[in-house]
């Protein structure tokens, strides 16, 4: 893919290049964790957990 900056005053092709780039990043993330659910959402993206501590045990939820 050619980029000419000049033509594009909008970035729109580099909005266009991070996304995919991004996208497959993800995917293959997730298919080296064995996630198979096109629809995958993560818990802690979904607020259901708290994200893990630097020991890799889950933090409490303090409210």
């Amino acid at each position: 893919m050619k980029v000419a900056p000049l033509l594009d005053p909008g970035i729109t092709t580099v909005m266009n290049a991070r996304r995919i780039i991004l996208e497959t990043l993800t995917g293959l993330a997730q298919r080296q964790l064995g996630v198979k659910d096109k629809n995958f959402l993560d818990p802690v993206m979904a607020g259901e957990t708290r994200s893990m501590g630097g020991n890799g045990r889950q933090r409490p939820n303090r409210r």
